[in-house]
């Protein structure tokens, strides 16, 4: 893989899990196919306020709220 975050098909195909990991840690990851690319992103899962205030105490600068 290249800093760009660029990968080859058959090179992410054998290493989908570091893709994944990338995806999740630095950004999009893209795919270069013959005819094209796949951009590969990764969103958190969101909780909602329900699920916010179940919890005891204050809420952490990493707790994003579903509104």
């Amino acid at each position: 893989m290249t800093q760009s975050s660029d990968w080859q098909r058959q090179e992410a195909e054998a290493r989908i899990r570091e893709v994944l990991d990338a995806a999740k840690a630095r950004g999009t990851q893209r795919v270069i196919d013959a005819d094209g690319r796949f951009l590969v992103t990764f969103e958190p899962v969101k909780k909602t306020l329900e699920e916010l205030f179940a919890q005891p105490g204050p809420l952490s600068d990493d707790d994003d709220v579903n509104l």
